[in-house]
C-alpha cells in the first residue's frame, strides 16, 4: 500500500505531556522517524507547533482523549496545521506494544495511509455554543437530582403529596414546600396553600398529614435553596446561549416545527450539528452520527444486537 501523505505526525495526548512522532519521506519509501515530547502549557504547544511546521508537517493525527485534545486543536489549528481527531476505539494499537511513543508512531502510520476517520469538529462559534448547551444539560441533570432528593425527604416524613398531584414542583407544590422549609408541618395550614383545583380535596389534606421533624424541615429548606439556585443558573445559561445563537433564530424556528422540540432542545441540536448539513453525506449518516440509527452486527450469517450505537463525542459532557 502506498502512502497518501508524505509528511505527517501522530500525537499521543495526555494531561501534562504529548508524545509526538513525525514521519516524513517519499510515499513509496520508508519514512524518516523523528520523536519528541512536549508539555501541554500553551507556550510549549506553540513551540511544538512551530517545530512541526519547520519539519514540514501540516497534517497531524491524535486520539479524542477526554478534553485534552482541545488545547492542542485550539493552538495548532490557527497555525495552519490540519488536525485529524480520531476515536480511540478506531485507532487502538496492537496489544503488547503499549508505550506513549509507540502509540504516537502508530497514529502517524495510520494517518500516513489515510486510515483514520476524522471526528466531526465544528467551527469555533458552534464549539462555544456547545459549551453553553452542554453546561445547561448538566445543570438540568443536577436539578433533577435535587428534585429526587426532595421527593425522598417528603416520603421519609410521610408527606404523600406526589400521590395527589402530577407535579410536586408546580405552583401549589412550591407553596407547600416553602411552608415545610419554614417549619410549618400542620396539615390544615399546608392544605390552605393549595390554590389549584384538586378534585380529591380531602385526599389532598390527608396526603399532607405528616411525621415531619425539624430535621426534615431543615433538609427541605437546604434542598429548596439549591433548587432555586439551579433554576436561576439554567435561566442565565439559556439567555447566554440564546444571545450567542441569535443569528440562527430562523433555523431554531424551523426545528421547533417538529413536535416535541422547544427552544432549548432546538438550540442544543443546532450547537451539536451546526447549520451546515453538508458535513454529513446524507440523512442516514446524520442519524448514525446522532446515535439514533441501528448498526450492522452480523457474524456467521447470524444477526446479533443491532441497537443504535452509543453516541461518542470528541469532548466530554461539559
Amino acid at each position: 500500500m502506498e502512502a497518501i501523505r508524505t509528511h505527517v505526525a501522530g500525537v499521543d495526548v495526555h494531561k501534562e505531556i504529548l508524545a509526538i512522532t513525525v514521519l516524513r519521506g517519499k510515499a513509496d519509501e520508508a519514512p524518516e522517524v523523528i520523536q519528541f515530547e512536549c508539555k501541554t502549557f500553551t507556550e510549549d504547544l506553540m513551540a511544538a507547533g512551530q517545530k512541526l511546521l519547520e519539519l514540514g508537517i501540516t497534517h497531524v493525527a491524535m486520539e479524542s482523549t477526554g478534553v485534552y485534545w482541545k488545547p492542542i486543536h485550539n493552538v495548532w489549528s490557527p497555525m495552519g496545521i490540519d488536525i485529524t481527531v480520531g476515536q480511540a476505539a478506531h485507532v487502538k494499537n496492537v496489544p503488547g506494544r503499549k508505550t506513549d511513543m509507540n502509540d504516537s508512531h502508530w497514529l502517524a502510520e495510520l494517518h500516513r495511509f489515510g486510515l483514520i476517520r476524522p471526528s466531526f469538529i465544528p467551527e469555533d462559534k458552534f464549539q462555544r455554543m456547545r459549551l453553553l448547551s452542554r453546561h445547561r444539560t448538566n445543570l438540568v441533570a443536577d436539578l433533577g437530582r435535587i428534585k429526587n432528593r426532595v421527593q425522598k425527604t417528603l416520603e421519609d416524613g410521610n408527606v404523600k403529596w406526589g400521590s395527589i398531584v402530577s407535579n410536586v414542583f408546580g405552583k401549589s407544590g412550591l407553596a407547600v414546600l416553602q411552608l415545610l422549609a419554614d417549619g410549618v408541618t400542620d396539615a390544615a395550614r399546608l392544605s390552605s396553600a393549595v390554590t389549584t383545583k384538586i378534585k380529591r380535596r380531602e385526599e389532598a389534606r390527608k396526603s399532607l398529614t405528616n411525621c415531619f421533624t425539624k430535621e426534615h424541615c431543615f433538609l427541605i429548606r437546604e434542598l429548596m435553596e439549591q433548587y432555586y439556585y439551579l433554576e436561576s443558573k439554567i435561566t442565565k445559561t439559556e439567555n447566554e446561549l440564546f444571545d450567542l445563537a441569535r443569528p440562527y433564530r430562523h433555523l431554531v424556528e424551523r426545528l421547533k416545527e417538529i413536535p416535541g422540540i422547544d427552544d432549548a432542545l432546538a438550540y442544543g441540536i443546532l450547537s451539536e450539528a451546526t447549520d451546515d448539513m453538508s458535513n454529513f453525506e446524507d440523512e442516514r449518516k446524520f442519524a448514525a452520527w446522532a446515535g439514533v440509527a441501528a448498526g450492522n452486527n452480523e457474524s456467521a450469517g447470524k444477526k446479533k444486537d443491532q441497537n443504535a450505537a452509543k453516541v461518542t463525542r470528541t469532548s466530554d459532557e461539559s
